[in-house]
């Protein structure tokens, strides 16, 4: 039965990761990102980097939504066994502090730039702050 709903959920969580929009900046690179060529350069990191942490956020995120309706049928499937029920808690508390984690990080970068005044931290930016 585990193993059945685990196929599921994966396939689930593949789909997820397929459909889910992640946005293309090739569109929206700026010229002095490409060469004559068409072909990046280094000035395309931030870019890049920028795809990577959308990537990265949308990955977490669906993770932590996997790992929490995982948690929740084996707390409903414990039938009040306290080992399953308490296996259950801790994968629950452990995907909430780690989505508050991630999502936290950003929210103290927002922070540091807003005291600051240095705007172009959040922006992934190398040449902006000049």
């Amino acid at each position: 039965m585990y193993k059945k709903l685990f196929y599921v959920l994966s396939y689930i969580l593949f789909l997820f990761l397929l459909i889910s929009p992640l946005q293309a900046h090739a569109q929206n690179w700026a010229a002095s990102c490409l060469d004559s060529n068409g072909v990046a350069t280094l000035n395309c990191i931030p870019y890049a980097f920028s795809n990577i942490v959308q990537g990265a956020l949308i990955f977490v995120g669906t993770v932590a939504v996997f790992l929490l309706i995982w948690a929740g049928i084996k707390f409903i499937r414990s039938g009040g066994d306290p080992k399953q029920t308490q296996s259950a808690r801790s994968i629950i508390t452990y995907a909430i502090i780690g989505l508050v984690l991630v999502l936290s990080s950003f929210g103290i970068i927002y922070l540091i730039a807003y005291l600051t005044g240095a705007n172009c931290i959040t922006t992934l930016s190398f040449t902006s702050c000049k």
